[in-house]
């Protein structure tokens, strides 16, 4: 099979997946409407206790708190993309036989569910803070925003991609879907945040390195944007490259 057909391949598998795009459609299609929800709590006073923090949020980082949401469901996907070729039909069997190149099969899979996290990822985000900005009158044109907003947007997309493509390399190296989530899903509902504020050490955590690349670094608790993405970037790197030398050696 040429890498075109294999591309072809495994396109045709996720995206006629029903999972597929029920988590897309489900992640942008409900995420836009929180994100309208809350830029109204612009009007309330500091003190309002439906407020998720008393403390005024710098403008470059407005609507951004609304990315737990969607990032759940891009770890979901990404370890069903995993697991779904060992379920009960055995499907790795078929591919395998099919491409008997393991290591590219591997990384056409790889690629794939990074361009389609990634676009989920921007689609939901750059909606979420054009609509945040639009509704919320902080002053700013939604539609142009600022670049230092544009450079969070492309951060959160990129943290979303790397923590689905780690997701992805627990699920091939465990042959399941469940490992990756009962490992990554409590990091992007909270715990990782958690902990980054009460050890320095939990900062380089993959969902907390990711963090630092849209979240405020006056609040102490993450990296700075760069070193975040460099190490949330090594988590994937390296867990990849153990799955993939799995993924080509061991017997289905």
């Amino acid at each position: 099979m040429t890498a075109l057909n294999l591309f072809r391949s495994e396109t045709t598998k996720l995206f006629t997946s029903m999972s597929t795009w029920i988590i897309a459609g489900v992640t942008i299609l409900l995420t836009w409407p929180m994100a309208l929800t809350n830029a109204g709590a612009a009007e309330l006073p500091a003190d309002d206790p439906r407020l998720f923090s008393s403390e005024p949020i710098p403008l470059e980082f407005q609507g951004f708190e609304m990315a737990g949401f969607g990032y759940v469901l891009v770890v979901a996907l990404a370890a069903l993309w995993a697991g779904s070729e060992y379920g009960g039909g055995k499907q790795i069997r078929t591919t395998l036989t099919a491409t008997p190149k393991r290591g590219r099969a591997f990384i056409a899979k790889a690629i794939l569910l990074a361009v389609t996290v990634g676009a989920i990822a921007f689609l939901t985000m750059a909606g979420t803070i054009i609509i945040t900005h639009a509704v919320s009158n902080s002053g700013l044109n939604p539609w142009l925003l600022s670049p230092a907003i544009w450079a969070n947007i492309g951060g959160v997309s990129l943290a979303w991609t790397l923590t689905a493509l780690i997701a992805f390399a627990v699920g091939t190296l465990a042959r399941t879907a469940i490992l990756p989530l009962i490992l990554i899903t409590p990091f992007v509902i909270g715990i990782g945040d958690f902990l980054a504020g009460i050890w320095d050490g939990a900062r380089y955590l993959p969902v907390a390195a990711g963090a630092a690349m849209y979240s405020d670094p006056g609040s102490g608790s993450y990296l700075d944007p760069f070193t975040g993405g460099a190490v949330q970037g090594l988590w994937a790197l390296v867990l990849l490259i153990a799955a993939g030398i799995v993924f080509s050696r061991r017997d289905v």
